[in-house]
């Protein structure tokens, strides 16, 4: 019956379950098609500052105050607006899991390369783990449950889309924030 409650905590188990399959299922398939040789990109100058304001409305997580700087940043910017706000979000999702109240998403320009960076007052990443976590399947945190998520792959897509744009993606630690910025540089120099 409709009514019992065990019945009902089975149920959401299972639509958990199915979720969690699904979600997993969509990360590899993004992955995937991210490394095939035949990817297209699509160059656009995109205004920044409306761009990053709509994808951090997407992504923002209940609770979490997510900033954002672009008093260095240019006033458009060329890149694939689709594959790089796959990206953006992988980061922005992951510092909102990860902070204890604040995320910050910087964008700069210096000479002819683009910044975009997203940081978080969380417990960062160590050294000897930096390299290791753009890498497919890649969890430093062993305490990663259901509870929080994750396949290791958001990372490895957000390297992938930074190599696409002729970049690349890299970690270190917030000195604004404390915890870990990831962030992705690319040249548009370099733009096809």
């Amino acid at each position: 019956s409709k009514d019992d409650p065990r019945l009902n905590g089975q149920v959401e188990a299972l639509d958990a379950d199915v979720q969690e399959i699904d979600d997993l299922i969509a990360s590899m398939l993004s992955y995937a098609r991210l490394d095939h040789p035949e990817v297209r990109m699509h160059w656009q100058e995109v205004p920044l500052e409306n761009w990053l304001k709509l994808i951090i409305g997407k992504s923002g997580v209940d609770g979490i105050d997510v900033s954002l700087d672009v008093t260095n940043g240019p006033r458009k910017a060329w890149m694939d607006p689709r594959l790089m706000e796959l990206a953006l979000s992988n980061l922005l999702v992951n510092a909102c899991r990860y902070s204890k109240h604040a995320v910050r998403c910087v964008a700069a320009q210096s000479n002819d390369e683009y910044w975009l960076a997203v940081e978080d007052d969380g417990r960062g990443i160590p050294q000897a783990e930096r390299e290791k976590v753009f890498k497919a399947f890649t969890r430093i945190d062993d305490s990663r449950n259901r509870e929080t998520g994750g396949y290791g792959l958001g990372l490895a897509i957000v390297a992938r889309i930074a190599q696409l744009h002729g970049g690349e993606a890299s970690v270190e630690t917030s000195p604004e924030l404390g915890g870990a910025k990831f962030q992705i540089r690319w040249s548009y120099t370099g733009k096809s």
